[in-house]
């Protein structure tokens, strides 16, 4: 076509006459668009599986070296006083001021947070104290749990998730092995809504066989990631006499 002045006329673009670009481009656009979403997602699911393995290692890490550190200080305990921590268990009650009864891992926590008395027997018998010291140790807030009734002295040794760590003195071995395959070694405990395992020692899960596991001294373990569920494994058990 020939405008007025000899030129030819300009044709009009495809947009100016409203027709569509080829469908080839979206296309193309889209499954691009596909692709990288689906790689997103498989970077995630990757991210997320790494990311829970080493919170995983990280948890069992802290776990032992709490058990590792708690264990030490019931060392220096026993050096000082000449015996362990009562673990509330064997017909000696361990009672707070408010009236709570702590038992495992619960007493073993009031035990040595509490100031240590120091005494001296006479050879008459009679127990003369000597002086006092400091707690043996000061535990984080985050490794302890408070009981409900507001008893603030009524607290409990818990592990990396958060659930309790059991505590047996079995100094006097067999007449001093308290198995604890039921909740009443913790506070708190609901029936109704948690599931405890039976106790590693007792059915030589995890162990070096039944019963007492270090004899003359103390057993503290814990459950482990998998710990006080309806899947429990005694694969994932932390303890004192593991790795020796």
């Amino acid at each position: 076509m020939t405008s007025e002045t000899g030129n030819p006329r300009p044709e009009p673009s495809r947009h100016a006459r409203g027709e569509r670009q080829p469908s080839s481009v979206a296309g193309f656009t889209m499954v691009e668009l596909m692709v990288t979403i689906a790689l997103i997602v498989f970077l995630m699911s990757m991210l997320a599986v790494g990311t829970g393995s080493y919170l995983e290692k990280a948890s069992i890490a802290r776990t032992e070296a709490l058990i590792a550190r708690v264990s030490l200080v019931i060392d220096q305990f026993h050096s000082k006083v000449g015996g362990f921590p009562t673990d509330g268990l064997d017909g000696n009650d361990l009672i707070t001021d408010q009236g709570s009864f702590l038992t495992g891992g619960a007493a073993l926590t009031f035990t040595l947070s509490q100031p240590l008395i120091l005494t001296r027997t006479k050879p008459n018998g009679e127990i003369r104290v000597i002086g006092e010291d400091p707690p043996m140790i000061q535990f984080r807030s985050d490794e302890l749990s408070t009981a409900s009734d507001g008893d603030e002295t009524a607290r409990q040794l818990l592990d990396a998730w958060g659930e309790p760590v059991h505590y047996d003195d079995v100094s006097k071995g067999d007449s001093g092995y308290s198995p604890q395959s039921d909740g009443e070694s913790h506070l708190d405990w609901d029936d109704e809504v948690q599931v405890h395992s039976e106790d590693p020692r007792d059915v030589g899960e995890g162990t070096i066989g039944t019963g007492p596991q270090n004899t003359k001294e103390f057993d503290i373990w814990s459950h482990g990631s998998s710990g006080h569920s309806s899947e429990e494994s005694y694969e994932d058990l932390i303890s004192n006499w593991q790795g020796g």
